[in-house]
C-alpha cells in the first residue's frame, strides 16, 4: 500500500510541488498457503467474494484444482487467467492478454489481482497491474526459488522489448506477498539450480554465513527442493529455511533504501553490467 503526501507552493516563476510516497508491503512465510485450514489468503478476498488469479500454464496444471478447492471452501468465486512462461513470452503480447482478462473480469479500484507463479509471471503480471488504471493492487505468491528470494523481494516489474531484457517496466509494490516454500517440491531441478546461483550471488555480496551454509548443503538442497521433498531430514529443512530467510532479508536490506534505483551503485546489481544483454 502507498500513502501520498505533497505540498504546492507559489514561486516567482509559477508553482513548486514537493511530494513523497510512503510505500508499505508485507511478506508472510506460510507453508501450505492453499490449505483450506489456513484462511490467510482467503481473508484478502472475503471483501470482494471473488478473485482473478494470473497463473502460468505449468502452475495451473499442478495447482489449479487445489486453488479452486481452496476458494470454493471459502465461498469465493475464482477466475484463472493462464499465461505462457519463459523469457520469450515475457513480452507485450503476454501483458496485453492479462489486461484483456482484467477488463473482462472488471477489476474494481483497490481490488487485488492474485499473481501466482515464478519470477517471469510475477514480473509481467505485476507490470500489467502497474499499468491497468495506472495502479491496480496485487498479491504475489511466488513458486520458484528465484521468485521467492529475488523477484518477490523487489518492487520492479517489467517485460522484455526488442532484444532488451526488462526494457519496459515500472516500480509497483504488491500489497502482500505469501512465501510458501512447499511449491519447491514440484520445481524442476534446473530451476532450483537457477535460484541457487542467485543465492550464491546474494550471499557472496553480503552474507558469508549464508554462503557457508550453501556450500555445506549444496547438492542436498538441490536434490530435495530446499528440504521440502518428502522424507527430507529436519536439519536440512532448517538449514534451507535459514538460508532463504537470510537471503530474503539481505535482499530487502539492500533494496529498500533504494526502491526506485535512484542510486545506480547497487551492490545487488553485481554482474548486471553485462548479463542482461547476454541473456
Amino acid at each position: 500500500m502507498s500513502d501520498m503526501k505533497a505540498t504546492v507552493e507559489p514561486t516567482s516563476k509559477g508553482f513548486s510541488v514537493c511530494g513523497y510516497e510512503k510505500i508499505e508491503y508485507d511478506f508472510e512465510f506460510l507453508d501450505g498457503v492453499l490449505d483450506p485450514a489456513k484462511p490467510q489468503l482467503a481473508e484478502c478476498y472475503q471483501r470482494w467474494k471473488r478473485c482473478l488469479a494470473i497463473m502460468d500454464m505449468n502452475m495451473f496444471e499442478l495447482y489449479g484444482d487445489q486453488m479452486q478447492r481452496y476458494f470454493d471452501h471459502y465461498g469465493i468465486d475464482l477466475k484463472v487467467h493462464q499465461t505462457k512462461v519463459g523469457e520469450k513470452a515475457k513480452n507485450m503480447d503476454t501483458l496485453l492478454g492479462i489486461v484483456d482478462s482484467m477488463n473482462e473480469f472488471g477489476v474494481y479500484r483497490k481490488e487485488p489481482v492474485l499473481v501466482f507463479g515464478g519470477g517471469l509471471v510475477t514480473d509481467v503480471a505485476g507490470f500489467a497491474c502497474a499499468a491497468y488504471r495506472r495502479n491496480t493492487n496485487f498479491i504475489r505468491i511466488p513458486t520458484t526459488v528465484i521468485g521467492l528470494i529475488d523477484a518477490s523481494v523487489s518492487i520492479k516489474v517489467a517485460v522484455n522489448y526488442g532484444n532488451y531484457k526488462n526494457r519496459l517496466g515500472a516500480y509497483h509494490a504488491p500489497i502482500h506477498t505469501f512465501l510458501d516454500f512447499t511449491f519447491l517440491r514440484t520445481l524442476p531441478v534446473a530451476q532450483i539450480r537457477n535460484g541457487f546461483a542467485e543465492l550464491i550471488k546474494i550471499s557472496s555480496c553480503a552474507d558469508k554465513t549464508t554462503f557457508d551454509l550453501l556450500d555445506a548443503y549444496c547438492e542436498d538442497l538441490i536434490a530435495t527442493g530446499f528440504g521440502r521433498a518428502d522424507g527430507s531430514p529436519d536439519d536440512l529443512k532448517k538449514a534451507a529455511d535459514r538460508i532463504c530467510r537470510a537471503g530474503i532479508h539481505e535482499m530487502l536490506k539492500l533494496e529498500t533504501p533504494n526502491l526506485h534505483e535512484i542510486m545506480l551503485d547497487r551492490i545487488i546489481a553485481y554482474g548486471h553490467t553485462w548479463s542482461p544483454s547476454t541473456s
